[in-house]
C-alpha cells in the first residue's frame, strides 16, 4: 500500500493545517448542528476528501469522545476499510452526466443501511454537466434528514451559484512547510525510512503545500533506494529536481557578469539531459524564495530554501535585480514551449541585462561598424582610382581629390549621426503608438520619418496604409503623439512615396560617390 493511503488521517487531531475546517465541524457536531451539504475548495492534496471521510465516521461512530470518531467500533473500521456502505464516493470526472445524479437521486431516498447518516462525497464535483448540476439541485434543496453531501473540488469558481448558495463552504489551504515537515516526519519515523531533514525539506518544497504529493515523491525515492539512506543528490535524480548547485551557479556567473561562461553553462545543463522546463521552473522557485526571505527575514534561510550556497546569494543580489531575473526565467519558460531552441529567450535578455544594453545599441554598433568600413572602402576606391589614372601630377588634382574624399567622409559622417538620432526617436515614438493604437502602429512600422524645423515628414508607399494614415482622426492622434514625444508641436506631413523614385535616388547617389555613367 502506498505511503498516502496508509497513513491517511483518521482522526480531525490528525489533520494538517486545516484547523479553521476541523474545529468549524467539531463545533456543529458538539451542538448537534450538521449541516446537509457542504463544498470543500482548496487545492489537491490539502485534506478534502480525508476530513469528508473522518466527518462520515464523527456522524455515525458509535462512541464518538469530545467530537472526535473513537475509530475502533465496527462503524469506523468499515469506514477505514471502504466497507462501509452508507458511504458513497462518486468520481464526478468520470460520472459527470444527468443519468448517474439521476440514479443518486433515487437512492438516496432510502434509509442507510448500517448508520445513523448516508454520506455522499462527489469528488471533483465542479466537472458536471450543467444538466447534472440541474438535476443535483432540486435534492441539495431539499434532502432527506438522513443524507449529508460533501462536493470537493480543486476549480469552486466553476460551481453554478444556485449550488454554492444551497451549501456551507470550506476553503482549504496549502499546508505549511513546517507543519508538513512534521507530520512527514513522523510518518518517516513509523516506516524507519533512513532521509537526511536537507532532502525531505527538498521533497516537501516540490509538494507545493500537497501532502498527498508529499509522499508519494518519498514513496517513490524510498522504492528506488530501499533501505540504503537517503540523500539530496539521490531525491534530485530520482525526482527530476534541477541539482543545488546549478542554480547556484547560475545566479552566481550572473553576479559576476561572465557572460560566456553563463551561456556555455546553459548549454550544458541541456547537452546533459536535463529538462529545460523543470530546470527554469525549479529556478523560478529558487528566487522567489529568496526574494520572500529579503522581504520577510524572520523566517530561516535554511527552513525556506532547503539549497546549500543560498545564503550567499541572499546578500549579493538586491531586491530589483531578482524581480528582473525572476521577470526574464518566467517569461523565458514562457517563450521555450513555442521555440524550436528553447534556451534562446532566456539567453538573449540575461545577455541583455548583463551587457547594460536593450538591442539597439547591439543594431547601432553595427551600423557603425558597417558605416566605417563603408568609408574605408570608398576611400580605397578613391586611392587606386587616384594612382590608376595616367595624368594626375597635378597639385591641382590631387588637391580636387583630397578635397571630394573629405566631402564624402563628411557626408557620411552627418548621415550615419541622423541616421542614428531617426533611429532613437522612431523607434522610442513608436512604442508609445503601439500601447494606444496598433493599427496606426502597423502602418507606420513601412514608413520612414523625418524631422526638420517646422514639420515631421512620415513618408508611406503602401496606398493602403497612406489612406489610413490621411485619416482624420488617425492624424490628429498622430499630431498629439508627435507633440508629446517632441515636447513642441509640429506640422504632420503625409507623403506618399514611389518605389522607383526611391530606387532611382540610390542609383544617383551611388553614382556621384563613385564616379560613373549608367551603360544599360
Amino acid at each position: 500500500m502506498s505511503l498516502y493511503r496508509k497513513h491517511r488521517p483518521q482522526k480531525f487531531e490528525e489533520i494538517l493545517g486545516q484547523n479553521h475546517v476541523v474545529k468549524t465541524l467539531q463545533g456543529a457536531l458538539e451542538s448537534s448542528q450538521i449541516g446537509h451539504a457542504y463544498i470543500f475548495a482548496g487545492p489537491r492534496g490539502s485534506g478534502k476528501t480525508s476530513i469528508a471521510r473522518i466527518l462520515a465516521k464523527a456522524v455515525n461512530c458509535l462512541n464518538v469522545k469530545n467530537n472526535e470518531p473513537c475509530d475502533e467500533c465496527d462503524i469506523c473500521k468499515q469506514i477505514k476499510e471502504g466497507r462501509f456502505l452508507d458511504l458513497i464516493e462518486i468520481d464526478a470526472a468520470s460520472n459527470r452526466g444527468i443519468d448517474e445524479i439521476r440514479e443518486l437521486k433515487e437512492k438516496i431516498r432510502f434509509a442507510p443501511n448500517q448508520g445513523k447518516y448516508k454520506l455522499y462525497i462527489i469528488d471533483e464535483v465542479h466537472m458536471l454537466t450543467r444538466e447534472a448540476f440541474n438535476a443535483l439541485l432540486k435534492t441539495l434543496e431539499e434532502p432527506p434528514s438522513h443524507a449529508i453531501f460533501v462536493l470537493a473540488t480543486t476549480e469552486a469558481h466553476k460551481i453554478p451559484l444556485t449550488i454554492m448558495s444551497r451549501c456551507q463552504r470550506f476553503d482549504f489551504k496549502k499546508i505549511d512547510p513546517k507543519k508538513m515537515f512534521e507530520g512527514i516526519k513522523k510518518v518517516v519515523g513509523k516506516e524507519k525510512i533512513k532521509i537526511d531533514d536537507e532532502s525531505l525539506r527538498k521533497i516537501i518544497f516540490l509538494s507545493d503545500g500537497s501532502v498527498r504529493d508529499a509522499l508519494s515523491y518519498l514513496d517513490q525515492v524510498y522504492a528506488f533506494v530501499g533501505d540504503k539512506e537517503i540523500n539530496s543528490n539521490l531525491v534530485e535524480d530520482v525526482l527530476g529536481i534541477s541539482k543545488s548547485e546549478n542554480m547556484v551557479k547560475f545566479l552566481d556567473l550572473i553576479k559576476e557578469k561572465k557572460s560566456g561562461e553563463l551561456i556555455g553553462f546553459i548549454n550544458n545543463i541541456i547537452d546533459g539531459g536535463v529538462d529545460f522546463d523543470i530546470f527554469l521552473r525549479d529556478l523560478v522557485n529558487f528566487m522567489r524564495q529568496i526574494f520572500l526571505f529579503k522581504i520577510d527575514k524572520k523566517i530561516p534561510s535554511n527552513e525556506l530554501l532547503g539549497i546549500d550556497g543560498a545564503e550567499n546569494i541572499i546578500n549579493e543580489f538586491s531586491l530589483r535585480e531578482l524581480i528582473q531575473l525572476i521577470e526574464i526565467v518566467v517569461e523565458a519558460r514562457r517563450s521555450s514551449k513555442f521555440s524550436f531552441i528553447p534556451q534562446l529567450h532566456l539567453e538573449l535578455n540575461i545577455i541583455k541585462m548583463l551587457e547594460g544594453c536593450d538591442g539597439k545599441d547591439i543594431i547601432k554598433n553595427k551600423e557603425e561598424t558597417n558605416s566605417i568600413e563603408q568609408n574605408n572602402h570608398l576611400s580605397n576606391s578613391l586611392d587606386k582610382n587616384k594612382h590608376s589614372k595616367e595624368g594626375v601630377s597635378s597639385i591641382q588634382e590631387k588637391n580636387d581629390i583630397q578635397n571630394k574624399e573629405a566631402d564624402i567622409k563628411k557626408e557620411q559622417n552627418v548621415r550615419k549621426s541622423d541616421e542614428s538620432d531617426k533611429i532613437d526617436n522612431w523607434e522610442s515614438f513608436l512604442e508609445g503608438v503601439k500601447n494606444e493604437n496598433m493599427s496606426i502602429y502597423m502602418a507606420l512600422q513601412k514608413a520612414e520619418f523625418s524631422i526638420d524645423k517646422e514639420s515631421v515628414n512620415i513618408g508611406i508607399c503602401n496606398q493602403f496604409y497612406f489612406d489610413r494614415l490621411q485619416d482624420s482622426k488617425n492624424n490628429q492622434f498622430l499630431v498629439k503623439k508627435i507633440a508629446e514625444h517632441l515636447g513642441e508641436k509640429k506640422e504632420l506631413k503625409i507623403i506618399k512615396k514611389d518605389k522607383k523614385e526611391e530606387k532611382k535616388d540610390v542609383i544617383s547617389e551611388a553614382l556621384s560617390v563613385f564616379g560613373g555613367e549608367i551603360i544599360e
